[in-house]
């Protein structure tokens, strides 16, 4: 029966083309405009913005909101993301937990009140805005952080923070409704 569900579902699956969620025929209102090209750099898949400047491919630092376009395809090849309009097809929401460090129990520790603390991980609240642009449908999204901190105390990066990360590259331009995180 199990073999039969797994099959089922492989026969089910083989006729996708892609895991990611296809949301081309939407549309947010709100428009990314890239304004400066963008370099990603060999053998990744995404660039990071932090205070209006474009990143080393090493990351972003975590205590200062931050964005990060993504394309879709991983490359050994440096690729640019060209100055464009882009379509923003959703909003959605982010929890990001980025290292859950959960130590091995010991009974012994446990019986003796020594156990060592078992609180949640630090994690990022921030936005996927999905993309779509007809000439570059290699590029998937921007995803925006705010500051990495304790789930009690994280925060969604506001409108004005998104703008200061994206500097004089991008920006955020609004269509008639609010930002509305999984209205799209």
């Amino acid at each position: 029966m199990i073999r039969l569900f797994f099959a089922g579902l492989l026969v089910a699956l083989g006729g996708c083309s892609s895991w990611l969620p296809d949301y081309t025929a939407q549309d947010s209102g709100w428009r990314l405009v890239l304004k400066k090209p963008l370099t990603v750099s060999a053998d990744n898949t995404r660039v990071f913005l932090q205070d209006g400047q474009m990143l080393p491919s090493l990351g972003f630092n975590q205590y200062k909101p931050a964005c990060n376009l993504e394309v879709r395809q991983l490359s050994s090849q440096v690729r640019t993301i060209e100055p464009d309009t882009f379509v923003i097809n959703r909003i959605q929401p982010l929890r990001e937990e980025v290292a859950s460090w959960r130590p091995v129990q010991l009974v012994s520790l446990r019986l003796a009140n020594a156990a060592v603390d078992t609180s949640p991980a630090d994690i990022f609240l921030g936005y996927h805005f999905w993309l779509h642009s007809d000439k570059q449908p290699d590029v998937l999204r921007m995803t925006c952080r705010g500051v990495f901190a304790e789930p009690w105390e994280a925060e969604y990066p506001t409108l004005e923070e998104i703008a200061f990360v994206l500097g004089a590259y991008a920006d955020l331009q609004p269509g008639s409704a609010r930002l509305m995180p999984g209205q799209y």
